[in-house]
Formats: C-alpha cells, sequence, structure tokens
C-alpha cells in the first residue's frame, strides 16, 4: 500500500479512497495524464495551461496539492532564468508519485497519452517551452516512464495462449500485437471498450490485416470481449434528411420514390424547333432548358437508365416504382443512378441506409490473468 497517511481509525480502505479522490479530481487528473503524455515528462506551467482548458490559477492550486502530497515535485532549471521566453520551472513525478501511479494503474496509460501528445498541434510558445532544456529527472521516475516496446517479458503467457490457439492464421502475429496493446493501454474488463474505427489511432499499433480480422480472432479464443452499446440493434436513416428513421422507414421510403418520380416527371421532353419557328404566326414557341437528369448530348434519362436497370420499358418504369418493396425499388433505383455518368441525382432522395450500432472491445478477465 502506498505511504499516504490513513484517516484515523480508517484503515486502508479509507486510505484507498483518499488517494483515488487525490488522483480523480479533474484538474489533477489531467495534470498527471499530460506529464504522462509529455515527452520529457517535464512540462511548464503554460505547456499544461495551453494543453488544459483551465486557467493557471486552477491548474498551480492542484498543482501544489500534488505537490503538498507528493506526488509531484517542481523541477527548476536555473540557465533558463536570464533567458527570453524560455521556461525555468516544470513539473514532474517524484518516486512517491511513480509509486502510487504504478500501484493504481495510470501507467498502462502511458501509451496512449503520449500518443494523444503526439498528436496535439502546438503553438509555437507551446513548441518553445517543449523543446527548452530542463533538468533531468530522478532515475528511477525517468526509467519506470520509458516506454520499452522490446521488452514483452510480462506477455509471455498471453502470446504462447494465442499462438497455440490461433498460429494456423496469417493474422496471428497482429492478434498477438492488439492484445498487448490493449493491456498497455489499460482497456481491461472494468473499462467501456473502443470501437474497431478507433484501435489503430488509439493504441497506435501497426497492423497487416484488417482490424475486422484480428478483432473477430481474438473474441473467437476469449481474449477480447464484444459489446453492443445500449439501444436499437440497428439504425435505419434517411440520406435525404441525414437523420435516422426508425419506427418511419416505409414512409420515409415512400416519401424519397415520391421525389424520385417528381425527377423523372421533370426529364425535358426535348422538341426541335426550325430555324423558322419564330416567325410562325400564332403563340410564340417555347422550349426551357434542359434537366440535370438529361446527359449533354447523349440522350439518356433516369427514365431509360432505369428501365435497364430493371429490365422493363420506360413507360413501366413510374409504376414499377410504385410496386413491391419500397426501400427496395428506392434503393436499386437510387444506386443505379448514382453508378451512372450519364445523369446527375436530385439532392430530394436518397437511399434508405441499414446500419448497426458498433461494437466495442475490450480485454477478458482471462486475459488480464495471462498477463
Amino acid at each position: 500500500m502506498s505511504d499516504a497517511p490513513a484517516a484515523e481509525g480508517g484503515g486502508p480502505f479509507e486510505e484507498q479512497r483518499q488517494i483515488y479522490d487525490l488522483l480523480s479530481q479533474e484538474t489533477r487528473h489531467l495534470i498527471l495524464q499530460f506529464i504522462l503524455g509529455h515527452p520529457e515528462h517535464l512540462p511548464s506551467l503554460d505547456e499544461l495551461a495551453y494543453m488544459m482548458p483551465k486557467n493557471k490559477a486552477a491548474i498551480r492550486d492542484q498543482l501544489e496539492v500534488l505537490s503538498d502530497n507528493n506526488i509531484i515535485d517542481c523541477y527548476r532549471y536555473p540557465p533558463n532564468e536570464d533567458a527570453r521566453d524560455l521556461p525555468s520551472q516544470f513539473y514532474g513525478l517524484t518516486e512517491h508519485g511513480v509509486e502510487i501511479l504504478y500501484e493504481y494503474k495510470y501507467l498502462r496509460g502511458l501509451p496512449v497519452a503520449r500518443a494523444l501528445y503526439d498528436n496535439t498541434r502546438l503553438s509555437e510558445k507551446a513548441k518553445r517551452h517543449r523543446d527548452a532544456p530542463r533538468p533531468e529527472l530522478p532515475d528511477t521516475v525517468r526509467n519506470a516512464l520509458t516506454i520499452d516496446e522490446e521488452d514483452d517479458t510480462e506477455f509471455d503467457r498471453l502470446e504462447r495462449y494465442i499462438r497455440e490457439r490461433k498460429g494456423n492464421t496469417h493474422s496471428v502475429a497482429d492478434q498477438v500485437a492488439v492484445a498487448k496493446a490493449f493491456y498497455k493501454a489499460g482497456i481491461d474488463s472494468k473499462e467501456e471498450g473502443i470501437k474497431r474505427a478507433e484501435m489503430v489511432d488509439s493504441l497506435d499499433v501497426d497492423i497487416e490485416y484488417q482490424p475486422r480480422t484480428v478483432l473477430s480472432h481474438l473474441v473467437d479464443i476469449g481474449i477480447l470481449a464484444q459489446t453492443a452499446p445500449p439501444g436499437p440493434d440497428v439504425f435505419t436513416i434517411s440520406e435525404r434528411l441525414d437523420d435516422i428513421v426508425n419506427g418511419q422507414v416505409t414512409e420515409e421510403a415512400e416519401a424519397n420514390l415520391k421525389a424520385l418520380i417528381a425527377h423523372i416527371d421533370d426529364e425535358l421532353q426535348v422538341t426541335a424547333l426550325s430555324e423558322d419557328a419564330a416567325e410562325r404566326d400564332g403563340p410564340q414557341a417555347r422550349a426551357s432548358a434542359p434537366s440535370v437528369a438529361v446527359a449533354d448530348d447523349a440522350g439518356r434519362t433516369i427514365r431509360s437508365i432505369l428501365a435497364a436497370e430493371f429490365g422493363i420499358e420506360p413507360e413501366q418504369v413510374i409504376d414499377f416504382l410504385r410496386s413491391g418493396d419500397p426501400v427496395d425499388r428506392l434503393n436499386t433505383a437510387v444506386e443505379a443512378i448514382e453508378s451512372s455518368e450519364e445523369v446527375t441525382k436530385s439532392e430530394n432522395y436518397g437511399q434508405i441506409v441499414f446500419v448497426s450500432p458498433a461494437y466495442r472491445y475490450r480485454l477478458t478477465e482471462q486475459a488480464m490473468e495471462l498477463v
């Protein structure tokens, strides 16, 4: 257990509660995250203020709290005091602070914290502070915060388990790398997990095969758990509205078909006028500009394209669209229109798309026992 004093008569559980309170307060938590993510693990006050949505006074107050509890210390670099626009005071972990963060699993988040920092756009001032000379951290602190990607002995059992069960799959090396990355990032059975689309960026892992394939294999052998978010199993989205239309699928499909049919009806019936048409007696002859649905000089229309798609005569297209499953008719028609280079789809209609909510992935308790 840590060196933090327990409340009188409270015992170790009270001590644990006090440490959680110390580490989890929002500003203090952010300070620790940015110390972990900083390339030298020694940010200046201005750097912390740049990275955090807090004012300097609030940050300084919480730095004092962490310092009073021997979690961090102010490391000074006197040579910078006379240098223009260079900080001379930096904030980093103490040896005791490293012990506490290790005990409470904060150090697992080192790779993610560093990746977040590396992907943050810095101002010129923030860059100068980042590159400023600064003091050395104590060896024990520096070594504890060094990400040693080659030291994977703690993962021997986990890797052996994966290779024994998935050694016949081409992506087994990727599976091992992903499982290790989940562990290093602290995405265990107590966490909500991450989406497949977030995996490569969030974990900073380089894999050869598709994430879907790798994750599927790890779920299959019980290393990762796949969980669905609360809510409907499928979301129905109208491209026309760019919104979810669960419970109104048929009505929305019919509204889109109505707009599509109106677009077909608007297609110009071109009438060629002779050169002397304007000199004829009677009402002046008029011709409209061609619709965007008609290709220039091509003579093809949405009607003719859909007739070819459905294998029917052009005059049957509208009746055909009004028959059968409106979603199927609509989606097939829109796909044919969008695939054609000869016509332009109107924004008044679009497909009805069915989307499953993104699963989240996290390590299982079984995986944690193997590390």
